[in-house]
């Protein structure tokens, strides 16, 4: 029920009507982690009968804060990043922080930029990926960091914190399911070694080999990028060569779409004739022709993680060392795979 005023409620107000102090309110308001549950009823039903609304602006200039938090992305167009922003921007959300999306095109110097830019003032903290974990600008910026920063699926020689899948447990999975099932000319196609998603896939790919006694065949690792395009190139290179693969592991989803577009322009089906699996559960591929066998990691609990490592920084905790979260990969059976022809 609320208090009809002829003019909008103050603090003072909100306190008065709770019975607390006005720096009880303020607490309630900015950190109710740190009032008694009972307190914080009171207040709250005192701010709903006065329908008082914060003067965010006031707020933020004691603070000094903007209750922004930046996420910096390589690739807007990569499906993964939406659902990481969607539960990363839930969790903050809950706790008064919006989420500001800057989009890179993974170019070093914009990632830096980025990175600049968000730091002056524009933002509390930082969730972020980048293209390249060894790039001289962009670590640059990364050493200089003035506000808390949390990596997504990224790896550097500094004290921040990350929340890393298992890509290389997913992948020993897919390799050794492949391998069962009687294939050995197994190609996979993913990223550099300039990034942690890259080195990790085709350490798990190698070791499965080696664990299984199998010889590798090193010729068809294509570790150089996740795009489309280059998928699509690796893809063409290698059904067109004289002792093609019998099945292709696409070590991203961006680089499912290039692989796709090359079995599309050589009329080459599956699991007729290749076995192929992808990482990521995207709409791509559960519906074409779908479900394809896939690496699969929970990006919502990968997001959520994320943004409260942030939310534990900004809260205070700043003397806490480097955190790094592991999240388990796992491989889900489509229609996508079969023995090898003959």
């Amino acid at each position: 029920m609320s208090i009809a005023r002829d003019k909008p409620a103050t603090i003072r107000d909100v306190a008065r009507v709770s019975g607390v102090s006005v720096g009880t309110v303020s607490r309630s308001l900015n950190a109710p982690d740190l009032v008694r549950p009972e307190t914080l009823v009171k207040v709250r039903a005192a701010i709903s009968a006065l329908d008082f609304r914060p003067d965010s602006r006031a707020q933020n200039m004691r603070r000094k804060s903007t209750l922004t938090v930046g996420f910096i992305v390589d690739d807007i167009a990569n499906p993964v990043h939406a659902e990481l922003f969607k539960a990363a921007d839930a969790t903050l959300r809950e706790h008064g922080f919006s989420l500001y999306l800057v989009n890179t095109d993974g170019r070093a110097r914009q990632e830096a930029d980025a990175v600049e830019m968000l730091q002056r003032g524009r933002a509390d903290g930082i969730l972020m990926t980048i293209n390249s974990e060894r790039d001289p600008v962009t670590l640059k910026r990364l050493e200089a960091l003035r506000v808390p920063s949390v990596l997504l699926d990224r790896d550097v020689p500094m004290p921040l914190d990350a929340v890393l899948p298992n890509h290389a447990a997913g992948m020993a999975q897919a390799t050794e399911y492949l391998i069962g099932l009687g294939h050995r000319r197994i190609a996979l196609i993913t990223a550099g070694p300039d990034i942690r998603p890259g080195r990790e896939r085709v350490r798990g790919f190698t070791e499965t080999f080696e664990r299984l006694g199998v010889a590798l065949p090193q010729e068809l690792i294509r570790s150089q990028s996740l795009s489309a395009e280059y998928g699509f190139r690796e893809t063409l290179a290698l059904l067109q060569a004289r002792d093609r693969p019998t099945a292709i592991i696409a070590g991203g989803n961006r680089t499912l779409v290039g692989v796709l577009r090359a079995f599309q322009e050589l009329s080459v089906s599956f699991p007729g004739d290749i076995s192929l699996v992808s990482c990521d559960q995207t709409d791509l591929s559960r519906l074409y022709p779908g479900p394809i066998t896939l690496i699969d990691r929970s990006m919502a609990d990968i997001g959520r993680t994320a943004a409260q490592l942030l939310l534990e920084r900004l809260a205070g905790n700043e003397t806490l060392p480097p955190r790094r979260v592991t999240f388990p990969t796992r491989l889900i059976l489509g229609r996508s795979c079969a023995p090898p022809r003959g």
